[in-house]
């Protein structure tokens, strides 16, 4: 099955597939999740400089439209095989700032990357520059379980671009929340302030473009 699956996804131009278990947090009772990672562009990312772009805001949103697509695709396939699935939203903030299941959970225990300093998910091949979907479902998936450890190592290019100064440049292990490496309020109401001008201040990516496991383009 997790064969199956990929083949799907990669016919629909996902970059990388992951599976994990996540039994302690299920969704809607499923608890085998299957990880999506969409890479951005590189032309489109490139262009942000201290501030976000018309073009990246618009490739932000087109990119989550096309998640819902792929993911929602992936819902019918499984089911048509005879199982239940359920998708997690690409980008919904459901209660402070929060969605319904954070994608980088189920991404990070698959294997795939881990959680960086910027507490944006950092893949083993593309860096942050990516987006994230996650299905799940009870189809009977070979799955992981892991947990990850950031490879931030000493590196602060991201805390220190970060106008909204959110990023306490502090690595992630298992078991810290959110608020122990990054101010998401903080990041919230700058991009608001900031950047209402261009998607109405719901893009900034700074943080993404900077960060060298992006530019460097290999296995890490």
């Amino acid at each position: 099955m997790n064969n199956n699956i990929t083949e799907f996804l990669e016919n629909r131009f996902v970059s990388d597939v992951g599976f994990s278990k996540c039994e302690d947090t299920p969704f809607f009772g499923l608890e085998n999740a299957v990880s999506m990672v969409f890479r951005l562009s590189d032309a489109v990312v490139e262009q942000i400089d201290k501030a976000p772009t018309h073009t990246y805001f618009q490739h932000y949103r087109t990119m989550n439209t096309y998640i819902d697509s792929v993911a929602h695709q992936l819902v019918m396939y499984l089911q048509q095989q005879g199982y239940n699935a359920a998708a997690i939203p690409a980008s919904q903030s459901v209660e402070g700032l929060q969605g319904l299941f954070s994608h980088k959970k189920a991404a990070v225990r698959s294997g795939i990357g881990y959680i960086g300093k910027s507490c944006l998910f950092l893949s083993r091949k593309f860096g942050p520059r990516l987006r994230l979907g996650t299905v799940f479902t009870d189809a009977p998936l070979d799955t992981v379980c892991m947990t990850q450890k950031s490879l931030c190592g000493d590196c602060d290019i991201c805390a220190k671009a970060c106008g909204a100064m959110a990023i306490k440049n502090v690595n992630f292990c298992d078991g810290m929340s959110r608020e122990d490496i990054y101010d998401a309020k903080a990041c919230s109401d700058y991009m608001k302030n900031k950047f209402k001008h261009i998607g109405r201040g719901a893009v900034c990516g700074v943080c993404m473009k900077v960060c060298p496991r992006g530019i460097i383009k290999k296995d890490i």
